[in-house]
């Protein structure tokens, strides 16, 4: 596997094993003439495996088949951990340059985990505590300006501690913040939501 490749799924890895949490392990094979083995592998305890830990007996009879040719992934194959865990399994071929087979990105899931510790897992940040509504998602540049604007000058509005006339200063430079300016005709739209001319938009953003 080219260095810059496996350097790219080693990173995929780490990311999704904080993402799904404990109950998904997920380990990166490179896949080279004489070996198959891990050289990347989150919450590896579910299955007992570890760097360097070869292929199982499934996927080396997919590799064997050259399944790779006709498909670019695998998805729900039962798999039995070596500590006996009942797993629910995914692998995704990775292909070099020349659309040889380099590698496998898989995903393995306990099946016994219960739904409330999954839901748990995927509803936490870093340090445990709850995510709360910060990202919210727009099927249109327009909507994402609007809902953008909306919600900033909702919150603005109700905090009793800024003053009546340094409110719409707020919340452009609460706006600017998020980087909401970068966003196509954003500063036309704001200076229609809040009654005030563009150029008074682009003073406040320039102070």
């Amino acid at each position: 596997m080219e260095k810059e490749l496996k350097r790219h799924y080693m990173l995929i890895v780490d990311f999704l094993g904080h993402v799904l949490g404990p109950d998904y392990e997920i380990a990166l094979h490179e896949l080279n003439d004489d070996s198959n083995e891990i050289v990347a592998i989150a919450n590896g305890e579910l299955t007992g495996r570890h760097l360097g830990s070869p292929l199982s007996n499934k996927m080396l009879e997919y590799v064997a088949g050259n399944l790779y040719e006709t498909q670019n992934y695998v998805l729900n194959f039962e798999s039995v951990s070596a500590t006996g865990k009942t797993m629910c399994s995914n692998s995704m071929f990775i292909k070099g340059r020349s659309g040889e087979l380099a590698g496998l990105l898989c995903i393995n899931f306990y099946l016994n985990t219960p739904l409330a510790s999954v839901i748990n897992t995927l509803m936490k940040t870093d340090d445990g505590a709850s995510v709360g509504r910060e990202e919210n998602f727009a099927d249109s540049p327009s909507q994402l300006v609007g809902d953008t604007i909306a919600e900033t000058k909702r919150v603005v509005m109700a905090d009793a501690d800024i003053a009546v006339h340094d409110k719409n200063k707020e919340i452009i430079a609460r706006l600017y913040s998020k980087g909401f300016f970068k966003l196509k005709n954003s500063v036309v739209e704001c200076a229609e939501a809040l009654g005030i001319s563009k150029n008074t938009v682009y003073l406040h953003i320039r102070s």
